[in-house]
Formats: C-alpha cells, structure tokens, sequence
C-alpha cells in the first residue's frame, strides 16, 4: 500500500478495544485479518479504470451506503467489518440511446480473494466477504443498481 493511502489497521487503541468488546458481546469468531484486507485494498487500489461497488457492515452499526471510493470510504480500522460486499459487474456506458455494455469482473475479484484466504461467498450478482463468523447474509437483496443484471 501507498503511505499516503489508509492501512486496514488505522484506529485508536480506545476505539479497537471497544471493538473487541462488541465481538466478544455477540460471540463472533474472526475471518479476516489486517494482512487479508491490506491484499484486497491493494488489489482494487492498483487496478487502473474500474473500481467496483461497496458496501460494509460493522459488527456495531447499520449497513452502508454503496460507495466507489477505495482509499478514505472505508471503515477503517477494517477490524470492525462484519461482511463487505463487493458487486463485480461493471456497466460501460456507450452513448445516451445506445445500451449500455456489462463487463463481468468476478475472475480477478475471486482471484485475489481466494489468493488471500477470505472467507465469501457468491450470492446473485454480490460477492460477500465475511469478517467474522458466524456468516450473515443480511441486506443481499438491498441493491438497487444490481437490477438490471438479475
């Protein structure tokens, strides 16, 4: 990763802790590590032209928002993430009266979450990663822009 760029780890003790804490309160067990994010950041970081939808949740909040931005978007520390879905079709746009082209990018996406060891799963057009276990498949129906390719 870049110096100028996020680490998965950023946070304060304080905020970590309490973190733990809620983990520990809901009895989840881990499935990602800092070294398992930093891969997948890297991946998505270094890939020029096309940046996939996201969105999170943390083990202490609500779902977010579906974002594009991949350097200060992210709930860092990545610790507190529950599940991150990740939508691996990318629609090209070719003119206002001619359809739009989808290209499939769930090769490379899978790659490198299978080259990093994550925990996921394919469901309908989302790849969702599991930070922790046990595996919640909540929100999957919640994505709007996703309608068009079902």
């Amino acid at each position: 990763m870049s110096d100028t760029s996020p680490q998965p780890n950023v946070g304060t003790d304080d905020e970590k802790n309490r973190i733990r804490r809620v983990i520990s309160i809901r009895g989840l067990t881990g499935a990602a590590n800092d070294v398992k994010w930093g891969c997948l950041l890297d991946a998505i970081r270094q890939r020029d032209g096309w940046r996939p939808s996201y969105r999170y949740k943390c083990v202490d909040g609500p779902p977010s928002n579906w974002d594009t931005e991949w350097w200060h978007h992210l709930p860092f520390p990545m610790m507190s993430v529950e599940w991150f879905d990740i939508c691996y079709f990318q629609e090209i746009r070719r003119g206002a009266l001619i359809d739009q082209d989808v290209v499939n990018n769930s090769d490379w996406i899978l790659k490198t979450l299978h080259d990093a060891s994550f925990c996921f799963d394919v469901v309908g057009d989302v790849i969702r990663i599991h930070g922790y276990l046990p595996k919640s498949f909540d929100e999957l129906d919640a994505n709007p822009e996703l309608e068009n390719h079902k």
